[in-house]
C-alpha cells in the first residue's frame, strides 16, 4: 500500500472563487502526517483594495471562509480543502486553513460523492484472524548457488468479505514484491480495510458513520488508542467485480498517511479479544450497531467511547470519567425498572405523609420536615449501580479493587464502607467536590481495572459473546 502523494509541502495553483468567476492564483499547501492542511498565495488577490481614483487603500489582515476550496499540483494531482478560512495579512499574500485536504486525479465536486473507503488503522490485522502466506519452502542444501527452490503459497482465505442490504466489508492485505533486483527478494503484506456503499454519502457521513467507529473498534479490542495510517475515499467507476475507483488520499488531523506492513511479532504483542475469522460477530456487525448506538446517544458511547483513542488523560480524570459511564450504563439499561420502584416508592412515600397528618406526636413544622426530606426515589446511589455492573461481568472485579492500595486505603477511614464499590463511591464524591485527594499512582491502578469494566460492557452492547468479555475483563489482571 502506497500513498498517492507522501507528506509534505507542494507548489499548487489555487482556484479562488471571485464575483462568480475562478482566478488562478499561485502558492504552495502543506500537507503533513496528523496535521490539519496549511496553504500560502503568493500573488495579488482581487478585492483586497478601495480603489478611489489614483488612490487605492487596504486593510489588514482580512478573513474569508470557503466551505470548498480546490488547488491543482504540479504533477497533475488536484486537491479539493473543505472548510476553508483565508487570512490576507500582506497585498500579496495569504494564508489558507482547512479542516481536510482530498488529493486525486479527478475531483469534479466541491462535495465529492463517496461510496468506497479503504482504510488501514495501526494493529488492525491483529483483528483478522488469517495470515496472508499459508505456507512456504526452501531448499535443502541452502548457501549452495543455483540449488534447490524458494516458494511462498498465497493464503486465499486471508481475504474475509461480511456484507449486508446496504454495505460490503472486506479485510485483506496488500502485497508488495521486490523482483526486478537479481540480488534481493522481499515480499510483504499491508492489511486493509475496505468499505463499499450501495448509496452513495458525503464525507462527513463517511467519517462518521464508518471511519471513527472502526478506529474506535479496534481499540476496544486491542486495549488501547489506535491510529488511521492511512485514508483514502472515493466512487466506484464502470462495473463488474473489480470496477476502477476515483481515489481521493485524506489529509488532516488524526491521519498519518503512514501505511505499515504486517508483522507477526507486532501481531501477537497486541493480544486482540476479537478474531474476526472465528467469532460469531462480523466486524459489519458491531459497525452497524455502534452506529445506532452512536445516533440513540448511547452513554457508554458518549463517554467512555468517546475517550477510546484519547492517548493522555490524568488518572483523575478517567477515574471520574469511568465511573460516570458505568452508572450511566447501568441507569441506561434499567430505566424503565427504576422508573417502576421509583412510582412504588412514591406511592409508599405518599400513605405515610397522609398518616402522619393525624398523628399527635409530631407538630406540623416536623411533619413537613419528613415531607421534604423523605426522596421521592429509592436510596440507591452509585455503590450499589457498580456492584451490579461489576457482577455482570466478573465475581473477580470487586476482589481486584479490593486488593488495590487506595480502596484498601478508603476502607480503613473513618466513614467505614461496606465493601469496594462503597469505597469507589467515597473516592468519587470526594473528588468531585474537591474534599480530599488521592495519590495518582492509586487512582491510576483502580482506573485499569474499572476501564476493563467498561470495556467488557462495551463488547456486551455491540453483541459480543460472553467469552470475549471475560477475556476483556481479565486482560492485565496477572
Amino acid at each position: 500500500m502506497t500513498v498517492r502523494l507522501q507528506p509534505g509541502t507542494y507548489r499548487c495553483t489555487w482556484h479562488l472563487p471571485h464575483d462568480e468567476e475562478v482566478i488562478d492564483l499561485p502558492g504552495e499547501l502543506s500537507l503533513k502526517s496528523n496535521r490539519q492542511p496549511e496553504g500560502a498565495i503568493f500573488a495579488d488577490i482581487p478585492g483586497v483594495w478601495t480603489v478611489d481614483g489614483p488612490t487605492r487603500s487596504a486593510g489588514f489582515p482580512q478573513d474569508d471562509v470557503f466551505p470548498a476550496l480546490k488547488c491543482s499540483f504540479d504533477n497533475g494531482l488536484q486537491a479539493i480543502l473543505l472548510d476553508c478560512s483565508s487570512m490576507i495579512w500582506a497585498p500579496n499574500r495569504a494564508a489558507i486553513y482547512a479542516r481536510c485536504a482530498l488529493v486525486g486525479n479527478r475531483i469534479d465536486s466541491d462535495s465529492p460523492s463517496i461510496d468506497r473507503l479503504k482504510i488501514q488503522i495501526s494493529g488492525i490485522d491483529s483483528l483478522f484472524g488469517k495470515s496472508p502466506i499459508k505456507g512456504h519452502s526452501m531448499p535443502t542444501e541452502r548457501g549452495i548457488l543455483g540449488v534447490g527452490t524458494w516458494s511462498v503459497e498465497q493464503n486465499p482465505e486471508s481475504t474475509q468479505i461480511w456484507e449486508d442490504e446496504d454495505a460490503k466489508l472486506t479485510a485483506s492485505f496488500d502485497s508488495s514484491i521486490t523482483m526486478a533486483d537479481p540480488y534481493y527478494f522481499r515480499m510483504c503484506h499491508s492489511p486493509s480495510i475496505l468499505i463499499d456503499t450501495k448509496v452513495p454519502i458525503d464525507f462527513d457521513s463517511a467519517v462518521q458513520q464508518w471511519v471513527e467507529p472502526l478506529t474506535d473498534l479496534a481499540a476496544l479490542a486491542l486495549g488501547k488508542p489506535q491510529r488511521i495510517t492511512y485514508l483514502a475515499l472515493g466512487s466506484r467507476n464502470g462495473k463488474g467485480e473489480k470496477p476502477e475507483w476515483d481515489k481521493l488520499q485524506v489529509y488532516g488531523s488524526g491521519i498519518y498517511q503512514e501505511p505499515f506492513n504486517s508483522s507477526l511479532k507486532e501481531i501477537a504483542k497486541n493480544h486482540s479479544v476479537i478474531e474476526w475469522s472465528t467469532d460469531d460477530r462480523s466486524p459489519l456487525e458491531a459497525l452497524r450497531c455502534w452506529q445506532t448506538l452512536n445516533s440513540s446517544h448511547h452513554p457508554l458511547v458518549e463517554t467512555y467511547g468517546s475517550f477510546l483513542n484519547v492517548r493522555t488523560q490524568h488518572p483523575r480524570a478517567r477515574y471520574l470519567l469511568l465511573l460516570q459511564a458505568l452508572e450511566g450504563l447501568h441507569g441506561y439499561e434499567n430505566k424503565d425498572i427504576e422508573e417502576a420502584e421509583a412510582e412504588r416508592h412514591r406511592t409508599k412515600k405518599s400513605e405515610i405523609v397522609e398518616k402522619l397528618k393525624t398523628s399527635f406526636l409530631l407538630s406540623a413544622k416536623e411533619r413537613k420536615f419528613l415531607k421534604s426530606n423523605i426522596s421521592n426515589r429509592p436510596p440507591k446511589g452509585l455503590d450499589w449501580r457498580l456492584r451490579e455492573s461489576f457482577s455482570r461481568i466478573s465475581a473477580a472485579v470487586m476482589q481486584d479493587l479490593g486488593k488495590t492500595d487506595l480502596v484498601r486505603s478508603v476502607m480503613a477511614d473513618d466513614r467505614k464502607p461496606n465493601d469496594a464499590a462503597d469505597a469507589l463511591r467515597i473516592i468519587r464524591n470526594d473528588l468531585a467536590h474537591g474534599n480530599k485527594g488521592y495519590p495518582v499512582e492509586d487512582l491510576d491502578a483502580v482506573a485499569k481495572i474499572l476501564e476493563r469494566v467498561a470495556r467488557a460492557h462495551f463488547l456486551r452492547i455491540l453483541g459480543y459473546s460472553d467469552a470475549i468479555q471475560k477475556r476483556a475483563v481479565s486482560v492485565g489482571r496477572h
